[in-house]
């Protein structure tokens, strides 16, 4: 197997099990410029207003900044979910105002999460209350014979029970991962192309479009109205009811997770969607279980619009960006503002996704870059 560590430029390494030949870069770059006036940066599907430093409503950690953010991130009314056609739950979120990234005072931060802003997230639309599970993607594949890039290429990720790691395997796929998986648990060894498959099916049977969401609708919906490091607060024990991470039960089976906190979250690897706490929005599971794949690009720049500093690694072609943390990261890998950069043939283990939708555009209209 091949675990792979990126040093980067800070203090922290970042630990992901990754296939030998298409490496998991987990980049962290960028750097913030006080002088910067206030700008706009282009988003896949969004615009964003920098703030600066001489706004009134500039990053500060006071409590009146803070519920500022609250409350213009949350809608006065109360969510809508509905159920679609083969019983996947989303719920609808009207968008707007929210505060991105992480401030200058959390030494946990990576430069790619700064300078923490406000922007703009277009709304309404919908994102899937779970995960998107092994039954939901059983569906799919039975209506369409659709084969995932490790079924194809006869090789996905497993977790050994004889040399008790997650490792490389012939014949492992989103059906095989050498743990319990039933279908109530996130579909994993999926890759990015896997995802928008089941997409695109979803879009030409229902009378919506479904896609993956944005970095930007993903953070939105993760903070739920709240600015601390997580939805759930800025303390590491809060998530003891919210997430999957690594845990002393996943550290029994697996010894070389060395980094797993003290308490026992009952699932050495994956845990069946919805068992811990939503957050604000009603979204389950936002923090740890399995990384999500965003439909973004790695972008060439960071928050400020400069360029991101060199990494140790260089940043492959069409690399995308994923966020929550799994139930094999670090605390601070499931962190709101945390961004993580794969490879887009990457299928493993700790990574799923979930997916949003929106109207379905009129056919003649073309890609403007921003949500329909």
């Amino acid at each position: 197997m091949t675990i792979l560590q990126v040093k980067t430029t800070s203090l922290r390494g970042k630990w992901v099990c990754a296939f030998p030949v298409p490496l998991i870069l987990l980049l962290c770059g960028g750097c913030s410029d006080p002088s910067l006036s206030s700008d706009e940066v282009e988003w896949p599907y969004a615009k964003v207003e920098l703030a600066t430093t001489a706004s009134p409503r500039a990053i500060s950690p006071d409590l009146e900044t803070t519920s500022e953010t609250a409350e213009s991130s949350r809608s006065a009314e109360p969510l809508i979910s509905f159920q679609n056609s083969i019983g996947l739950r989303l719920v609808t979120l009207p968008g707007g105002r929210v505060l991105i990234g992480s401030p200058e005072s959390d030494s946990e931060a990576q430069p790619d999460e700064k300078p923490r802003h406000w922007a703009e997230v277009k709304g309404p639309f919908s994102i899937g209350v779970y995960e998107v599970t092994v039954g939901e993607f059983r569906k799919f594949v039975a209506a369409t014979g659709y084969e995932t890039m490790a079924e194809r290429e006869n090789m996905g990720f497993a977790f050994n029970s004889q040399s008790r790691r997650l490792e490389p395997k012939a014949g492992s796929s989103w059906k095989s991962t050498g743990f319990p998986q039933t279908d109530d648990h996130p579909v994993i060894n999926v890759a990015y192309e896997d995802a928008m498959a089941f997409c695109d099916w979803l879009t030409a049977k229902e009378p919506l479009r479904y896609r993956l969401p944005s970095e930007l609708e993903w953070e939105y919906a993760c903070r739920g109205g709240t600015t601390t490091k997580w939805s759930c607060g800025d303390s590491v024990e809060s998530l003891k009811d919210y997430s999957n991470l690594c845990d002393s039960k996943l550290q029994a089976a697996y010894p070389f997770a060395t980094w797993s906190v003290e308490w026992s979250d009952g699932f050495a690897f994956t845990a069946p969607v919805g068992t811990f706490r939503p957050n604000p929005f009603g979204l389950y599971d936002m923090h740890g279980n399995v990384f999500e794949w965003c439909a973004d690009f790695w972008p060439e720049v960071g928050y400020d619009g400069l360029k991101l500093p060199p990494s140790d690694e260089p940043v492959p072609s069409g690399a995308r960006i994923t966020r929550g943390g799994s139930f094999l990261s670090l605390t601070t890998f499931t962190r709101s503002a945390d961004r993580v950069c794969l490879q887009p043939q990457i299928r493993n283990c700790i990574v799923g996704f979930r997916v949003v939708c929106t109207d379905k555009e009129p056919p003649d209209a073309k890609q403007t870059g921003e949500l329909p």
